[in-house]
């Protein structure tokens, strides 16, 4: 009789985790294909001050011309594509977690965004969106004399 050390799971996707090393160690490559390494999901920060809300788009390996923002609707745009430089070692490729291919991400605007206003910066690798707010209407207060 064999003993099996039982090491409980707090998480069900540490499961996945183990299956992959055990298919790595035992044919010396991971299960995951090419599509997964086909897919590009920049991630983004947003941050609101006072007067804008900042966005930053981390795109590494991502040229400027490669990258497309647009504004139309009150629906704010991102769109790209990161090319892949690997293919010229695919040959000798051991592994490969980079991610490449296009990428479009939309974002529905507020109304307190002056779309005229918008400006992006492209810069190291870094999109930063500039989304200034519209100056908030103040109530006037008339006075009203009473009789």
């Amino acid at each position: 009789m064999t003993l099996v050390k039982w090491t409980p799971k707090r998480n069900m996707f540490n499961v996945f985790d183990d299956v992959e090393k055990m298919v790595n160690q035992a044919f010396g490559h991971s299960i995951r294909g090419t599509e997964v390494t086909s897919q590009l999901q920049p991630l983004l920060d947003v941050y609101e001050t006072d007067s804008t809300i900042e966005v930053s788009v981390d795109l590494p390996g991502v040229e400027k011309k490669d990258v497309e923002v647009n504004v139309s609707n009150g629906l704010l745009t991102i769109s790209g594509e990161r090319k892949n430089t690997a293919d010229d070692c695919a040959e000798g490729r051991i592994w490969q977690e980079t991610s490449f291919g296009t990428f479009k991400r939309s974002f529905k605007l507020t109304d307190a965004v002056v779309e005229d206003k918008i400006k992006a910066q492209f810069k190291n690798g870094v999109l930063k969106i500039s989304l200034p707010k519209a100056e908030e209407i103040k109530p006037t207060v008339r006075k009203i004399a009473v009789n």
